[in-house]
């Protein structure tokens, strides 16, 4: 099983590199960015994820650009995997949008995550002149365009968005035959999002039980596209808080997108996720700065990643 960590969301070039340095060192799959262009003043009622639908951080906290984000990561690794969790399609152009993953999968010689998804944030929408309520349609069709960009070698399409003819388009990317799709959200739409065209469901902030229960549908209707579910890896992000490290002592929580837990806790989530055929686990972490972040990393790295990699 694989492990990957959320980007903390710092506008700390110095924080952004040593955090994500040291994922490589201490071998850690991949590093992935968020995805918000601006947060509206007054707040939200539609975060997906919370019973009232407020979104939990603050109207002022600072979104560095993702894919800015993952290009000075780039620059700064060598071996992990990067990418997005998740890009929110129709927020940018979809030639743009696969012009930008396949240049930095040819400079990171093969190390791109395409992780999307099809946002929920209505006020963000509208600021960038995107279509609120044709934001699925819109985000199938935008996949079809990656695909079609990355993998022929006289690209056309035609579809209610776009028209693609007469063009070429190179670099492809490294990795073939396309950079891996990550399809991020929860609902029966993400589902037959993810058979049609994805590579991994990573879902976000659910429980390793709503996974299992999910997976039935995934499989049907990945057979239903005419492909081999086995072809599908499964991904689940979720906040993590250690219990016993240090300071941070507390009571247990595993529920919803929230582990807060011992050591062996961790542990032992990880052999319930492996065993529900979860494959890689996404964490991002409940502590403040850069130096926190890297305190834990280290402690997840010491005491859990050795789990997850014995299985496999």
């Amino acid at each position: 099983m694989n492990i990957g960590l959320s980007i903390p969301r710092l506008p700390d070039a110095e924080g952004i590199r040593r955090f994500s340095q040291r994922a490589e060192e201490l071998g850690f799959e991949s590093v992935l960015s968020g995805d918000h262009i601006l947060l509206p003043t007054a707040g939200t009622n539609q975060y997906p994820y919370t019973a009232d639908g407020s979104f939990q951080r603050p109207v002022d906290e600072p979104f560095l650009e993702t894919m800015t984000t993952l290009g000075f990561i780039a620059a700064c690794t060598h071996t992990i995997k990067l990418g997005s969790t998740v890009i929110i399609l129709p927020y940018r152009n979809p030639v743009v949008q696969a012009k930008m993953f396949a240049s930095l999968d040819v400079l990171t010689n093969g190390r791109m995550i395409c992780g999307v998804g099809v946002g929920w944030l209505e006020k963000e929408f509208d600021t960038l002149g995107a279509p609120y309520s044709e934001r699925g349609a819109m985000s199938d069709e935008y996949l079809e365009i990656f695909k079609c960009l990355w993998t022929q070698a006289d690209p056309e399409y035609h579809g209610k968005y776009f028209d693609i003819e007469g063009i070429q388009f190179n670099p492809k990317p490294v990795q073939q035959p396309h950079i891996p799709i990550w399809v991020g959200g929860h609902s029966r739409a993400a589902l037959r999002r993810t058979a049609r065209y994805g590579d991994c469901w990573h879902t976000t902030r659910q429980t390793p039980d709503f996974v299992a229960e999910n997976l039935p549908y995934l499989r049907e209707q990945t057979e239903r596209a005419g492909r081999d579910p086995a072809a599908i890896s499964i991904s689940l992000k979720r906040s993590l808080h250690f219990t016993d490290l240090g300071d941070n002592e507390g009571r247990s929580i595993r529920t919803g997108g929230v582990v807060i837990a011992s050591t062996q806790e961790v542990i032992d989530d990880v052999y319930y996720c492996r065993e529900l055929g979860i494959d890689q686990l996404t964490y991002d972490f409940r502590v403040e700065g850069i130096d926190a972040c890297i305190r834990v990393m280290e402690h997840l790295a010491s005491e859990v990643l050795p789990v997850a990699q014995r299985l496999g």
